[in-house]
């Protein structure tokens, strides 16, 4: 656990770069298949990342007026989901809370890698399709 510990920054911020070039690899391939795999993990952060943005807006919005938080910037939200992704206690924090779950987002994400790149090198062979041959099975009609 240790170990992991002091290394899971770089484990955090080497996702996106896997991401990035997986996409790549997919695109230059052809594989659209994979692709939207990936995709749907990038839509999973982004709705992540807009959550809490939401909710930075709601707590300004609750918050007393002239203090701190009554004034959010733009991208607070996300800056905190990106911490807190990356923050190396994430993965010792009690079960089902926030940093756990974005711990758990991170290995899951891995896991999602690995599965998207199954899908793309188990898929089809060129040429491999089904092939149709020149002999029907109906019987010809009678005149």
């Amino acid at each position: 656990m240790p170990t992991l510990m002091s290394a899971w920054p770089v484990v955090a911020l080497l996702l996106p770069a896997l991401v990035l070039v997986s996409a790549i690899v997919f695109l230059a391939k052809g594989d659209r298949r994979a692709f939207s795999f990936l995709m749907a993990l990038l839509a999973c952060y982004l709705m992540g990342a807009l959550l809490m943005e939401f909710f930075v807006f709601m707590a300004a919005r609750m918050a007393r007026a002239g203090t701190a938080q009554a004034m959010p910037v733009l991208g607070a939200g996300t800056k905190q989901l990106l911490e807190t992704l990356s923050n190396p206690r994430s993965i010792a924090a009690p079960p089902l809370s926030l940093p756990a779950m974005a711990a758990y987002s991170v290995l899951v994400s891995y896991l999602w890698l690995l599965v998207t790149w199954g899908v793309h090198l188990r898929g089809k062979k060129p040429g491999a399709g089904k092939r149709k041959t020149g002999k029907s099975n109906r019987k010809a009609a009678k005149s």
